[in-house]
């Protein structure tokens, strides 16, 4: 297909996407629903097919990852299914009712178009080209990168392991989801811990040699399987498809149809994973993937939370406000200037949710509505897009790919948080990466 062609499109996708959210029903619809669904899967679609690396790339695997967290609800109300009978619990479901649903269906579908959106613009370019694998072997930053993968590794993983011996130790996995998360409120430094664990993934996997980074994955493996079954579903997902993307930068990756069976079997585990956390009766029925994309699909309560903040008057349009606030509190730390302490910052907006309504985190998309309605919804979808894509085009290199993986993995975390993370994150994994190469350059 032609690149004028690929452009009409993507217009196309976007003005269809637009038109939807723009006659959204008052009520929640299953056709609505449906339509939504239809666009959206065209989107990643395009993303992918469009991509500089296709279904590897940075951007596919983001859109991938923000379709299963947002339209997981929409999907399941589409196909008709009860979702508060479904899961047995019709007092957390009731957002789906809210007046403001539909609109929030909406503003998902024209946030994920938006990203497709900048993919097909670009779709132009290609990749510059990579440097061969024994160039990177032979780079004097590669011992040392190794040894930062897995110091980051097992130190986030090993930091893990004792506040769950905190907890309780062995009994502290069946204590439940919900413990688990009341007790880490204690413990401020997990957000680091998960980083840690993220972004030494992400960097094992530019290192390209089986023999050196399979003891790093069994860990990891072995930490999923337990992670997993507490209920930590994105603190997995997340490093893995960061890892993913990396190690694609080295080795190509199959792209093809039979693929599908993974995400199938991991939405049914995930399914399975909920019946056994709430002590349901465990049948057939337990592995469902619309079971587990419904799991997966909360993200989109935090868009009918902004809207609902926005038109009742607890919260105001915030212009950029909550985008800002992350640096303008970095700077006062670099400074040593005074600072509201961050859990009463509500500038921040995994504070405000939490303080208002509860740890229910954020999204892209709830930010983008915070700060400027419907109209700040694509402009940071397209901004997510053009940085994850500009990655993609970069070429592979001993200094490039550690930081496409590591701030990939962060901009993973923004699927179910806000914002208020991701500067100081990044300065970080930019600190610690050149910090790092500094010390064996003087050697």
């Amino acid at each position: 297909m032609s690149y004028s062609n690929r452009i009409l499109i993507a217009i196309l996708t976007m003005t269809a996407s637009i038109t939807l959210f723009l006659y959204a029903p008052a009520a929640r619809s299953e056709a609505y629903s449906a339509y939504v669904c239809l666009l959206s899967g065209l989107c990643i679609y395009l993303n992918v097919k469009y991509s500089v690396r296709g279904l590897w790339s940075a951007s596919s695997v983001f859109i991938i990852i923000f379709w299963c967290f947002h339209f997981g609800v929409i999907l399941s109300n589409a196909a008709g299914l009860n979702i508060a009978s479904a899961t047995g619990n019709d007092i957390f479901w009731r957002w789906i009712d809210s007046p403001y649903y539909t609109k929030a269906e909406g503003m998902a579908l024209i946030g994920i178009a938006a990203f497709s959106f900048i993919t097909m613009l670009r779709s132009k370019q290609v990749a510059e080209e990579d440097e061969e694998s024994g160039d990177l072997q032979s780079s004097p930053y590669y011992r040392p990168l190794r040894v930062l993968a897995y110091t980051l590794l097992l130190g986030g993983i090993g930091g893990w392991f004792y506040i769950m011996l905190s907890m309780g130790g062995v009994t502290a996995l069946f204590a439940g989801y919900a413990f688990y998360l009341r007790f880490i409120e204690n413990y401020s430094f997990i957000s680091t811990i998960y980083w840690a664990i993220g972004v030494g993934l992400a960097i094992l996997g530019v290192i390209n040699d089986w023999r050196k980074i399979r003891i790093g994955i069994f860990i990891f493996l072995g930490w999923s399987l337990i992670a997993f079954v507490m209920g930590l579903r994105g603190e997995v997902l997340y490093p893995t498809c960061a890892f993913l993307v990396t190690y694609s930068r080295q080795t190509k990756l199959p792209e093809n149809a039979k693929l599908f069976v993974i995400p199938v079997v991991l939405l049914s585990l995930i399914s399975f994973v909920r019946v056994y956390r709430v002590d349901e009766q465990v049948n057939s029925d337990s592995f469902n993937p619309i079971y587990g994309l419904l799991e997966l699909g909360g993200s989109l309560q935090t868009v009918v939370i902004a809207e609902e903040w926005v038109h009742n008057g607890t919260d105001h349009f915030r212009y950029g406000e909550t985008l800002l606030a992350p640096f303008d509190r970095l700077l006062d730390k670099i400074i040593l200037a005074n600072r509201a302490e961050g859990d009463k910052d509500l500038r921040l907006m995994n504070v405000a949710m939490s303080e208002r309504n509860g740890p229910y985190g954020f999204s892209p998309i709830a930010e983008g509505y915070i700060n400027l309605g419907a109209m700040g919804v694509i402009i940071l979808m397209m901004l997510l897009s053009i940085l994850l894509n500009y990655f993609d085009t970069k070429p592979v290199g001993i200094i490039t790919d550690p930081l496409t993986g590591g701030i990939t993995f962060i901009l993973f975390t923004f699927v179910r948080n806000s914002f208020s993370h991701i500067p100081g994150q990044t300065l970080l994994l930019a600190a610690i990466i050149m910090i790092t190469y500094g010390i064996f350059r003087k050697r």
